[in-house]
C-alpha cells in the first residue's frame, strides 16, 4: 500500500468523524456542514483529474465530486430561504442532512478509489 493509499483512506476517516460530528450537534445552521462538502468535492475532483489520457471517460471519483459538488449547492440554496425568527421557526435541518450526506458519499467514493486503485 503506497503512502497516497494511506492518506486517502486517513482522509476519508477524517471525513467520516467529521459528517458524524457535524449531525449530532445541536446547531442547526448548515454552513459548516456545506464548506466541508465543498473542500470534499474539491478533494474527490483534483484525485479524478489524475486519472491516465487513456481512459474513454470520467473516473468515479470525478464522477462522485460532481455529485458531492452538486449536492453541496443545492444544500447552500436551501439553506438561503429566509425564515421568520418573530414565529419562532428553527432553521431547516435538510441543508445540513444534504450536505453531511455529500460527506459521506465523498469518503465511500475516496475508498472506492483506494480498493479500486
Amino acid at each position: 500500500m503506497s503512502l497516497s493509499s494511506v492518506l486517502l483512506v486517513l482522509l476519508a476517516v477524517a471525513l467520516l468523524a467529521a459528517a458524524g460530528a457535524l449531525l449530532r450537534s445541536s446547531s442547526a445552521h448548515p454552513w459548516r456542514a456545506i464548506g466541508v462538502a465543498m473542500l470534499t468535492a474539491a478533494v474527490l475532483v483534483t484525485i479524478g483529474g489524475d486519472s491516465s489520457s487513456d481512459s474513454s471517460g470520467p473516473s468515479l471519483a470525478t464522477v462522485l465530486g460532481s455529485v458531492v459538488g452538486f449536492l453541496s449547492v443545492v444544500a447552500a440554496i436551501l439553506a438561503l430561504v429566509p425564515r421568520d425568527p418573530d414565529r419562532g421557526h428553527q432553521p431547516s435541518r435538510v441543508p445540513l442532512l444534504m450536505a453531511s450526506g455529500g460527506i459521506l458519499l465523498g469518503a465511500v467514493g475516496l475508498l472506492l478509489v483506494v480498493v479500486t486503485g
